[in-house]
């Protein structure tokens, strides 16, 4: 039996330095050796459509893969789908969802499967308006500001004209040593209902540490996006983030038993357990082995992944469920509670032409 060659393209991060090998780790959990080998590219920090494109090329005529997976920026991806599309290969890429989502229905054979970072702001503003807080702040700093969280979040705010925006406290590129009392100042004098903070790596780190000095959080609503708090970070800042709500479609605590097998089946073949980047690899690979033994086909079957059900819309994308988490202190350590699905207008949110954008989201720090 010939094994199928599969194509992975695969970026850099400094600032989550396991994340590609997280990600392939998922991606091999459920596409056995036996019937699958992989054909791994480089693709630098992913910024590059022309280094993008040159990877493509060589797993298409070298190679001769039969499907080409991996992790996408948003920089230059139209000019990478065009040259995708020429191939007619399928296409099935990954990314955070940090902009708006790309409507891909009129691209053959090309499908995403996302965080849907965007989509989570959307329906954490809508949550937001429901609870009757109003007046909002965002707490974010120079290297964040530039993706399309900010507009998610005012879309909904501002959508009937039921709530606002208070301000923006934006922390610079290289902070001011009394970062962490300028940022109590900005609460105190704008009066926040609930602050939305949106930090990723070491401005994670530092964002953490403002609040440890200033503890806003006592006495503001504190939301956030998962990388603001991920396992590094609530390791590293005990007790600092109780009480915080963060909006994510996945944490490993998902009380669901597609999840609960994902986490056991990780943990027992890897001996750790898996981070956002593994699911979206695992994810991946499920709908990769569904297409090939399946009519080639990822619309057709449906399958169940540790988010939920991975079925493609009319835009090539799967809306995954994003959902309210309240993260407590508790017997000296984190738990992360369940509190609700949020609802978002998911149809609206798309659109149909590529843009740059502000280098690749969440890839290259």
């Amino acid at each position: 039996m010939n094994k199928k060659k599969i194509g992975v393209l695969l970026p850099q991060s400094k600032v989550h330095p396991t994340m590609v090998k997280d990600f392939v780790d998922g991606l091999k959990l459920m596409m056995p050796s036996s019937n699958y080998s992989f054909c791994i590219e480089g693709i630098g920090l992913g910024d590059n459509a022309e280094t993008v494109i040159n990877a493509i090329q060589k797993l298409v005529y070298q190679e001769d893969v039969v499907l080409i997976t991996g992790l996408l920026g948003h920089r230059g991806l139209g000019e990478i789908l065009d040259y995708v599309e020429g191939t007619e290969l399928p296409f099935l890429y990954a990314d955070f969802g940090a902009t708006m989502p790309l409507d891909l229905s009129k691209r053959k054979n090309i499908f995403c499967n996302s965080l849907d970072l965007y989509q989570a702001c959307n329906a954490l503003g809508r949550h937001l308006i429901s609870r009757g807080l109003s007046r909002i702040m965002t707490s974010t700093c120079y290297y964040e500001s530039g993706y399309g969280f900010t507009q998610a979040l005012h879309d909904t705010l501002y959508e009937n004209n039921k709530a606002e925006f208070t301000g923006h406290f934006i922390t610079p590129l290289h902070p001011r040593e009394n970062e962490a009392e300028l940022m109590k100042q900005f609460v105190l004098e704008t009066k926040p209902d609930a602050i939305f903070a949106f930090y990723n790596g070491i401005y994670a780190k530092e964002h953490a540490e403002y609040l440890q000095q200033n503890k806003i959080n006592k006495t503001t609503a504190l939301y956030t996006l998962p990388f603001t708090v991920d396992d590094k970070i609530l390791n590293e800042f005990p007790e600092v983030f109780n009480t915080t709500k963060c909006v994510s479609s996945w944490f490993k605590e998902l009380e669901t038993k597609e999840n609960e097998f994902f986490v056991k089946l990780y943990n027992e073949k890897y001996n750790k357990i898996p981070s956002v980047f593994s699911v979206l690899g695992f994810e991946n690979g499920l709908l990769i082995n569904n297409y090939l033994n399946h009519e080639n086909s990822f619309s057709k079957e449906k399958i169940t992944g540790p988010r939920g059900v991975l079925l493609f819309d009319s835009t090539h994308r799967i809306s995954h469920k994003q959902f309210l988490w309240e993260l407590s202190w508790e017997n000296n350590s984190y738990k992360h509670n369940c509190l609700e699905i949020l609802n978002s207008n998911f149809k609206n949110l798309t659109i149909t032409s590529e843009e740059n954008g502000w280098h690749n989201a969440y890839l290259c720090v």
